[in-house]
């Protein structure tokens, strides 16, 4: 069975304040048990202080951040270019909305992974 995609608001700067239309969105699909298990492995090593980990989190980071954000909405890079997907986001985003994107991701896939032990 196919995950439906999820609208999700990044909580970026005063993002969720702004009318719905102004406001930055993405299209973002849960991810697998296997990439969230990934992604906790690695964050662990990365802990630990291993620069070998740190870039094989960018590139786990990298791949989900491709793979599960669908779409992006009403978002631009510091030059103004929109930026449309996860890819866009990882190369030209700002930080803090690959962090919020991300703890998106994190939250509704975790949250899909209680529902499916259910």
């Amino acid at each position: 069975m196919e995950d439906t995609a999820v609208e999700f608001v990044p909580d970026i700067e005063d993002n969720r304040d702004k009318p719905e239309s102004e406001q930055v969105w993405a299209e973002i699909l849960p991810m697998t048990g296997q990439e969230l298990r990934t992604y906790q492995r690695v964050m662990l090593s990365v802990k630990a202080g291993s620069k070998i980990a740190y870039s094989k989190a960018e590139k786990v980071v990298r791949s989900i951040m491709t793979d599960r954000v669908l779409a992006v909405h009403n978002y631009s890079d510091i030059k103004g270019v929109p930026i449309s997907d996860g890819e866009q986001v990882y190369e030209r985003g700002e930080a803090a909305m690959i962090d919020s994107l991300y703890a998106g991701l994190t939250e509704i896939s975790v949250l899909k992974e209680g529902l499916r032990k259910k």
